[in-house]
Order: C-alpha cells, then sequence, then structure tokens
C-alpha cells in the first residue's frame, strides 16, 4: 500500500510538471533554419545574435554588422509571436506562426514573407 501512494505521488508530480511546463511553453526560436524563398540559412542564437533574418519588404536586406532578434514570450491577438530584428541603423517588426515546433511562418503586418523550417 505505501510503494502504491509512493508511485501515485510521484505520478502526480511528473504529471503537474508536465501540465505547467505545456501551459507555459513558449516555441523556441534559436537555431538554423531554412526558408522557403531561396535565401540563405538564417541562425539565431540564444543570446539574441542572428543572420539572415532582416527584410526590407518581402526582400533580404543585410548591410553588414551585426543583427540582433529580440523573440516575444506571449502571442498577439492574432495567435502570434513578435519578432524584432535590429541591424542598426535598421529595425524591423514581424509576426511568427508557428505551424509546428520545427516550422514557422514570418509576417511582416498582414504579408507572409516566408515559411522557415529548422535543421
Amino acid at each position: 500500500m505505501r510503494r502504491t501512494v509512493q508511485l501515485l505521488g510521484a505520478s502526480l508530480v511528473l504529471a503537474s510538471t508536465l501540465a505547467l511546463t505545456a501551459c507555459d511553453s513558449t516555441p523556441k526560436i534559436a537555431g538554423n533554419w531554412k526558408a522557403d524563398d531561396g535565401t540563405a540559412v538564417k541562425t539565431i542564437a540564444q543570446d539574441g545574435r542572428c543572420q539572415g533574418m532582416f527584410y526590407n519588404g518581402t526582400k533580404p536586406l543585410d548591410i553588414g554588422g551585426g543583427m540582433s532578434c529580440s523573440f516575444s514570450t506571449k502571442k498577439d491577438a492574432n495567435g502570434r509571436y513578435s519578432l524584432v530584428v535590429s541591424q542598426p541603423p535598421n529595425e524591423a517588426s514581424y509576426t511568427v506562426d508557428f505551424t509546428a515546433s520545427d516550422t514557422a511562418a514570418v509576417y511582416s503586418g498582414t504579408t507572409k514573407i516566408y515559411t522557415m523550417t529548422r535543421q
């Protein structure tokens, strides 16, 4: 009986932990991504450094120098996350819709710029 209670307690702790993780699970944006627009692999590091993420309208733009990305932890009213890309003096805001854990569509306003898949 005591063993059953211990196992049940451990199961409840594990289930509670998984439930909390699922409720507060912001998708991870860090990694190497391949876009469907034919551009080079995009990289987003844990510390916010990134490459290939700045666009001028629907065209990629890289003026040289460092690029940084900031990703929101909460969805907006449209169910998308905010992505702010800065390559001084330029800065642009995009929204990201995760269609799967390793697939995301990136939007500028209401225009989808590209879909990317984690490599």
